[in-house]
């Protein structure tokens, strides 16, 4: 960093370097996101993808301006510790920001704090967010309870000091640069307790929030195992390029599960065929509101089957492939957008279903440089141990969550945290409990 201010006249010269190459690379990415007083994390907890200066796998890392940034992160605990919490928080304030422009004046916010505290219980709830959106960094964060938004700035960095696009105090005092301040503050006016102002003047065509709205709308995603099934067919459907084909085929092959491709076929119901009280009157538009949602999926898998010296291709319904192989078929759409986009994706025990080597693969998709091209990451939680390990990943890649079972509160740290050794067994640390977020088991046995 010295160095290069060497170079330039003046730090803000030096930025605009730096855009110039974060811009040409387009990198969408998260950088930080954190929590306080959400379901069982009381206390606030961060989940840093920001790089420590350890060399090992250095060329997995994205480089973003003159900061190194992880391509994936994995998530370990036992049960109920709070490892799907952090999902549900993402979650949460993820889809907060996209829907609130939307609420009517008594619409509730999603919101869950930590109830077994009777101070908590009435506390409210804060997201933080630090982000890059088409190579430019920004900060924004928001306080919420049920009810009302309390605090939210968002914040841009044009140089290595944030620079204030919004805050927001005291639920309606609001404050902007005087540059700012003549296109948002008539703004103001649209917006209500329960919204969010970033939606709100995104809304309302705001160029100073429409980027870093956008990077919640489009760039970063949450799925769980119920989400999944919903999203995949019709990612093959809306599929006219055969990217994502090409894609799942190739996952397949790599694979190595005997599948040589699959069909799709999408059959539109008639009328007759959605199922109606008898005698009800149905509207044009909602009939044809029905008709958009009144489809038949047919998905059907080839293998090849060597009979004697022939050759034979078999077909088999969808729903008699293994789990491993449906899940397989849900992911590659969600992968496939991710890398070709540079999404960040949050996936809820990515191990379901699959086989530990099946998941090591999924996870080099993103930690293999010349495949993430355009910095993709993923973060997941999982219980598969055979993941902890360092030819795989670095100690900051590595999460866990861990409970107080007399407070019940959860707590995320790294790794990192414990600088372990190259040489070290991960694995059999942390079976030994080394590093806490290890389940407890009772010596006495079941008396019945």
């Amino acid at each position: 960093m010295q160095n290069l201010q060497k170079i330039f006249k003046n730090e803000e010269e030096m930025f605009k370097m730096w855009y110039i190459i974060a811009k040409l690379k387009v990198y969408n990415m998260l950088l930080q996101f954190n929590v306080e007083n959400f379901s069982s994390f009381k206390n606030e907890v961060i989940l840093s993808m920001k790089a420590n200066s350890d060399k090992e796998h250095a060329k997995s890392l994205i480089t973003f301006r003159h900061e190194k940034v992880l391509p994936s992160v994995a998530i370990y605990g036992p049960n109920a510790s709070g490892k799907t919490n952090i999902n549900k928080a993402l979650t949460s304030a993820i889809m907060f920001v996209r829907n609130s422009n939307s609420f009517q004046i008594d619409t509730k916010i999603n919101v869950t704090p930590f109830l077994l505290d009777e101070n908590s219980k009435n506390k409210k709830t804060r997201f933080g967010f630090l982000f890059v959106y088409k190579g430019i960094k920004y900060e924004y964060s928001f306080t919420v309870d049920a009810h009302k938004v309390y605090e939210e700035f968002l914040y841009v960095y044009k140089t290595s000091q944030p620079s204030m696009i919004f805050e927001r105090t005291n639920i309606n005092n609001y404050k902007y640069t005087e540059a700012n301040k003549r296109k948002l503050k008539p703004i103001e006016a649209h917006n209500t307790e329960n919204k969010l102002f970033l939606s709100t003047a995104t809304a309302w065509n705001s160029e100073l929030t429409k980027d870093a709205y956008m990077w919640f709308s489009q760039m970063i995603d949450t799925y769980d195992a119920s989400s999944l099934n919903e999203i995949f067919l019709p990612a093959f459907e809306n599929d006219k390029s055969h990217e994502v084909e090409n894609f799942t085929n190739q996952l397949l092959k790599n694979a190595d599960i005997n599948i040589s491709g699959f069909d799709l076929e999408i059959r539109e119901k008639t009328d007759k065929e959605i199922p109606l009280p008898p005698g009800i009157f149905m509207e044009d538009k909602l009939k044809e509101l029905l008709m958009q949602n009144a489809k038949e999926w047919k998905l059907t898998t080839h293998h090849k089957v060597r009979l004697g010296e022939t050759e034979k291709d078999f077909e088999l319904p969808f729903h008699m492939e293994s789990k491993g192989t449906q899940m397989l078929f849900s992911y590659a759409p969600i992968f496939q957008t991710a890398l070709k986009q540079g999404k960040t994706i949050i996936i809820d025990e990515i191990d379901s279903g699959l086989h530990p080597v099946l998941v090591q693969y999924l996870i080099q998709l993103f930690n293999d440089s010349k495949i993430n091209t355009k910095g993709a990451q993923l973060i997941f939680n999982t219980h598969d141990i055979n993941l902890l390990d360092l030819d795989l990943f670095r100690r900051d890649q590595i999460y866990f969550v861990e409970k107080n079972n007399q407070t019940g509160i959860s707590d995320l740290y790294s790794l990192d945290e414990f600088t372990p050794r190259k040489t070290d067994n991960i694995q059999k640390k942390y079976l030994q409990g080394r590093y806490g977020a290890i389940p407890c088991i009772g010596a006495e046995g079941i008396k019945w």
